[in-house]
């Protein structure tokens, strides 16, 4: 990621359970990605599904069959 295209990201913490934190980075570690990159995956998917007008569909990165809200 560019310095540019990290200036255009909010930045936030999030206290979850343990039991959640522990399922998220093994779920982090079968995708091969940081559990903070999953985590901001997971929030802009739910963000989107929210908001569909503002958001139009686009091309989904694969990820495991990710269903948020349903």
């Amino acid at each position: 990621m560019t310095q540019a295209s990290q200036a255009n990201m909010a930045k936030f913490s999030v206290n979850v359970p343990d039991q959640i934190g522990e399922d998220l980075q093994r779920w982090a570690d079968e995708e091969g990605r940081p559990r903070a990159n999953l985590a901001a995956f997971l929030v802009e998917l739910a963000v989107r599904q929210k908001y569909p007008e503002k958001y139009p569909p686009e091309k989904l990165v694969k990820t495991t069959d990710v269903m948020v809200g349903k």
